[in-house]
């Protein structure tokens, strides 16, 4: 499996595909051969059966595909299962505080970074039971990937604190809650928006953090790629799905229409 924590200092950008339902194996080779670096999990809107979730995570790692999951809060309970089951990357929605942070890196990391469990032998370590100890805990602090979700604007007001713990390599900007929590949704020009992005863009860059952002395409990415932002989540399959059915029928109506304007 590559190493997300390598991309993320050698890649001029990353592009991760969604899963926000679909868990089956297959699911996995086809992100694979879409050319993406890694897949996120939308773990916390998503609805996931946690056995097929940790096969799914299994096989995106076989394919060689790191796994990014986002928590639906942060627990010491869903950070384990999550990591033991494959995830490298952990990134804790509606991110606030300093301590809020400080917790899910206790989380994440074994001792003496954090208070993580050991459960090697699983997804963790790709069912190699013969890995040592030592060398599994090591690597494992090396490779896990924290990022820190910042969609409020007490989130944006934070930031410096937030993004002052080490273990924290990603500033990751919500969009669509952030434009919520300055009044004005689904509204991504927003003066006030804007200058709440650019506020964690710059001191992501005082601190050298990676900036991530969910976008639907390529060409919502370019604004803010030019800004610094290098990390992005893109598209799900029910997004794929809904865009190709869409398509589909709508050739289909054009179709009908012109014939039956010859006729």
């Amino acid at each position: 499996m590559k190493s997300l924590k390598t991309l993320l200092k050698q890649s001029q950008m990353l592009v991760g595909m969604t899963t926000q339902h679909v868990t089956r194996p297959w699911l996995s080779k086809v992100w694979k051969y879409s050319g993406c670096d890694f897949i996120f999990v939308e773990y916390e809107h998503g609805f996931f059966n946690d056995a097929n979730l940790a096969d799914f995570i299994l096989s995106c790692r076989t394919e060689g595909l790191p796994v990014v999951a986002k928590v639906p809060e942060c627990s010491r309970t869903h950070v384990a299962k999550l990591l033991d089951s494959g995830v490298t990357g952990i990134q804790l929605p509606w991110t606030e505080t300093k301590e809020q942070i400080d917790r899910l890196v206790s989380y994440v990391k074994f001792p003496p970074q954090g208070i993580r469990a050991a459960a090697p032998g699983g997804g963790n370590s790709d069912y190699d039971l013969s890995i040592e100890g030592p060398k599994f805990v090591e690597n494992a602090n090396q490779e896990t990937v924290i990022l820190a979700h910042i969609e409020t604007r007490r989130g944006v007001e934070n930031i410096d604190t937030i993004l002052s713990n080490p273990q924290v390599d990603i500033a990751f900007v919500g969009m669509y809650d952030l434009s919520l929590s300055y009044g004005d949704a689904g509204n991504f020009t927003n003066p006030a928006l804007a200058k709440g992005v650019e506020t964690v863009i710059e001191c992501a860059r005082r601190n050298n953090k990676v900036v991530g952002m969910y976008v639907p395409d390529a060409t919502a990415a370019e604004r803010w790629f030019k800004k610094g932002v290098t990390f992005f989540e893109t598209a799900s399959e029910i997004d794929l799905i809904n865009q190709g059915a869409q398509k589909i029928v709508q050739d289909f109506r054009a179709l009908a229409g012109g014939l039956k304007r010859r006729a």
